[in-house]
């Protein structure tokens, strides 16, 4: 489960992906040398936008395929098919589903600056961002409870803990997020104007509503530290 820490781990590696490049483009020497322009609304410029591009895709493909690689081995390894590797797995079916579905389209959105996507797959794109980020800070959460009552009240919590309890924790934590990502759909999300040139994708913001930001990236990490 190690490999899943990418997942929260994917804004701070933008950041410094374009913090090297942007000093990179700024410490050309020569009376002669002219700096970078940027190309898009976002502000990056092209050295900008491959360096963070290559590393991002690097951290999508270790987290879709380590995540891929935990539930295979679950679902196929017969020592491993027990309650408290289940809400593992249902960890890794979340953060898989982010690399692969959430985090490409966040990219290419954060580093060309506008939605080109078009605005059904939008709204598609910002609920599924909510359910998935959601119900992956929650799945932690739950690991956490699990590993805690496992050890502070071990004989009778595991008399507790049958399949079909398990089952029901699990599911709630997926109909929570699932109800928590209902707004964007509802209309929870930044205007788009028809004859906007550089189209917008984003929930509208508030304290306690910002899915795929540094939040989630900082929960993540403190509830994986608990965790593990």
């Amino acid at each position: 489960m190690a490999l899943a820490n990418f997942t929260a781990r994917t804004a701070l590696a933008v950041e410094d992906a374009l913090l090297l490049a942007d000093n990179a483009s700024s410490n050309i020497s020569g009376g002669n040398a002219t700096l970078a322009v940027p190309h898009y609304p976002s502000g990056y410029t092209l050295p900008q936008i491959v360096v963070a591009s290559v590393v991002v895709t690097l951290l999508m493909i270790v987290v879709v395929v380590g995540n891929m690689l935990v539930i295979i081995a679950i679902t196929t390894e017969k020592a491993l098919k027990n309650i408290q590797n289940w809400f593992i797995a249902s960890l890794a079916v979340a953060d898989f589903f982010l690399g692969l579905i959430i985090m490409p389209f966040s990219l290419a959105n954060e580093l060309m600056g506008y939605w080109i996507f078009g605005a059904w797959w939008c709204d598609v794109h910002s609920a599924m961002d909510v359910l998935l980020s959601t119900a992956s800070i929650m799945n932690l959460c739950l690991i956490s409870l699990d590993r805690y009552w496992s050890i502070t009240q071990a004989v009778e919590y595991l008399k507790k803990r049958t399949p079909m309890r398990a089952v029901l924790m699990i599911g709630a934590v997926w109909l929570l997020s699932a109800l928590i990502c209902i707004p964007p759909l509802l209309g929870w999300k930044v205007e788009r104007q028809a004859d906007e040139q550089y189209p917008k994708c984003q929930v509208r913001p508030t304290k306690l509503y910002r899915p795929h930001q540094k939040h989630y990236a900082e929960c993540s990490n403190i509830f994986r530290g608990w965790n593990f």
